[in-house]
């Protein structure tokens, strides 16, 4: 990390002469440099200039530097501040840093070493300040207001989580695919005492089940073939934190047994370790299929179902909160303008009713690549020809397998009609007009448009290969 040239810089000291050294040696290095001859001045000029760093005199006449230093920690506890101290007051500047000093340095000090520490100091002040702002960034993501809707069921599902987040209680979150399952468990962990802590997310229906065991609770080396360094388990991980189950029905029962013995004893036992490792996790379930029909199958753990369904929370699809659509699209608008470098100024009426009397068998995420593909095609107001035909028509597309339109209005699904088919390939065709929209906004610079899509270059490539993309001739 660069440290920004003219960080202020507040010298405390009542030696005149090495104050005047200081402030010469500390101007050539681009500091902006204060000086205060006693800890009284010192401390007014800490309120005025609330400097990035501190050089403070530990033996001054007046207020001492012990002193000092405890009122500018009562002023900002965040200014890092070196003690300067003569060798026989080492132990006063050890009890210093005790009660918050940066470091200190000992008289006659070494300039070279006093650049490198107030480097240092400087640097671990702006990490501070970016990790301060990145949990503030990740709190407004996900605070309540980022949870569209103004409807009865998406009021019910604000209130439950207001309610359930400052608790350790386990969440399982029950909802179509497409209906923000780990944006609320994400926004309950926010929300939570162990919102500083790690948030970790498995999919259970990513993986095979040769491998979701390892991935749950790790493995030591040598513990079956490839395993040839020791795993940390993603349970493990979430350590203070919270971990986040997605898809649980997809689970096999053998596993099922094991991540019920991980619950109830709140212990883990690595793939061929003999010893459990003791776990402290908030746990959050989600799961998009009928857990309680999977029982009657024998799919699905009874005493598993009972421990993980202590607070339920239902997702209502977007079916059911049509009231939520238009403030749904008009979030989606401001959100992909600047990505995709448009001004597109709204949506117009026609196209909102349109967008309204669709059914949205994906839900949430398909309106979300509707949006997208939508503002790509438009250049100044949302048309409904800038949707796609199976929302301009109220039906599916021809390659993804039509519905009709019954006469209660209501969609009527053919029998090999699949969802997940369905938003897989509206998924692809949001993705390859995003990325020839960028690359023709870059003039096919691959480099920059995987900068502005923020996706690594090798991804891109390949993309771009599997896409057949080629720019004009």
């Amino acid at each position: 990390m660069k440290i920004m040239t003219k960080a202020n810089i507040l010298i405390i000291d009542d030696e005149v002469d090495l104050c005047q050294s200081l402030l010469r040696l500390l101007e050539k290095e681009e500091y902006k440099v204060f000086v205060a001859y006693s800890g009284e001045e010192g401390l007014i000029k800490v309120k005025e200039y609330l400097p990035d760093l501190i050089l403070l005199d530990l033996k001054m006449s007046g207020i001492g530097g012990i002193e000092t230093l405890e009122k500018i920690i009562a002023i900002d506890k965040d200014i890092p501040v070196i003690m300067l101290t003569a060798y026989q007051t080492v132990e006063s500047a050890v009890k210093a840093m005790k009660l918050g000093a940066y470091d200190y340095i000992n008289k006659p000090f070494n300039i070279e070493e006093l650049k490198i520490v107030i480097k240092k100091a400087l640097r671990e002040r702006d990490l501070s300040r970016e990790v301060v702002s990145l949990r503030h960034h990740i709190r407004e993501k996900y605070s309540f207001h980022n949870i569209i809707g103004k409807s009865d069921k998406i009021k019910e599902v604000l209130y439950k989580i207001e309610k359930v987040a400052p608790t350790n209680a386990t969440v399982l979150i029950r909802g179509d695919s497409g209906t923000g399952k780990e944006l609320i468990a994400k926004t309950i962990h926010q929300h939570s005492p162990r919102r500083d802590k790690p948030f970790i997310a498995i999919d259970c229906n990513s993986m095979p089940e040769t491998l979701i065991e390892s991935e749950l609770f790790g493995h030591t080396r040598g513990a079956f073939t490839g395993a040839a360094a020791k795993r940390i388990g993603k349970f493990e991980l979430a350590q203070g934190g919270t971990f986040f189950l997605d898809e649980i029905g997809n689970l096999s029962v053998n596993i099922q047994a094991k991540l019920l013995r991980a619950l109830q004893e709140r212990e883990i036992i690595p793939i061929g370790d003999n010893y459990p490792v003791k776990i402290d996790v908030r746990v959050i379930i989600a799961s998009n299929t009928n857990l309680e029909e999977g029982i009657k199958q024998g799919n699905f753990r009874e005493d598993l179902y009972y421990r993980i369904n202590v607070f339920s929370i239902p997702l209502p699809t977007l079916q059911e909160r049509k009231e939520d659509i238009p403030l749904l699209a008009l979030h989606f608008l401001n959100q992909f303008n600047p990505i995709f470098g448009k001004k597109i100024k709204d949506i117009s009426e026609e196209c909102m009713k349109l967008l309204i009397g669709y059914s949205w068998p994906g839900n949430i995420r398909e309106l979300q690549n509707v949006i997208s593909q939508a503002i790509i095609m438009a250049e100044d107001i949302i048309l409904p020809e800038h949707l796609p035909d199976f929302v301009a028509e109220n039906k599916f597309d021809a390659n993804l397998s039509p519905v009709s339109v019954s006469g209660e209005g209501k969609n009527t699904f053919p029998t090999d009609f699949s969802l997940k088919n369905h938003i897989d390939q509206l998924s692809r065709d949001a993705e390859r007009r995003i990325i020839l929209e960028m690359l023709k906004k870059t003039n096919w610079n691959k480099a920059e448009a995987a900068r502005l899509l923020k996706m690594n270059y090798k991804t891109l490539y390949l993309k771009i290969k599997e896409f057949k993309l080629h720019p004009p001739k």
